[in-house]
């Protein structure tokens, strides 16, 4: 399926496509199986970039892991390596953790339950075990591909 939308614009040149890949990786994450479409924005030069809207569904049930919603990062078996390198920065220093201390001081705290921050470490071990696979799969040289990188050679 993905060979198919490399070809298709404007997946087929600029960072459309690993965008949506690290949306895709962003949904999964927070549990949002809910994103129907993307919304973009376009500057006068023809650059564009991807807008997340609507995260309302995210956060839900912390026992669920909707894989589908990892489909462009398994059917098309890229990701950007600034992407691949903080997800694995995150898992060293445990994702949790980092939340943790990042909504410590917030009003409404604690702002996730110790139940959904669980599912987001055991979410991002399993989107590295994706990650893996597609590098044993296709290697490291398809699979990690620079930022800003285009993709028409895909």
């Amino acid at each position: 399926y993905c060979d198919a939308v490399k070809k298709t614009s404007p997946y087929d040149a600029g960072p459309r496509l690993l965008d949506i890949i690290d949306t895709a990786i962003f949904d999964y994450l927070i549990g949002n199986a809910d994103r129907h479409h993307y919304e973009s924005f376009q500057d006068d030069e023809g650059a564009s970039m991807l807008i997340l809207l609507d995260n309302a569904k995210s956060v839900g049930n912390p026992s669920l892991d909707e894989r589908s919603i990892l489909a462009p990062l398994y059917q098309c078996c890229i990701i950007r390596v600034s992407t691949w390198n903080r997800l694995n920065h995150l898992k060293s220093r445990t994702l949790k953790s980092v939340l943790k201390m990042a909504m410590a001081h917030e009003p409404i705290a604690p702002v996730l339950s110790e139940a959904h921050l669980e599912a987001m470490d055991r979410r991002l071990l399993s989107i590295l075990a994706t990650v893996r696979q597609c590098t044993e799969q296709f290697g490291p040289d398809v699979v990690l591909v620079e930022d800003r990188m285009t993709l028409s050679h895909l």
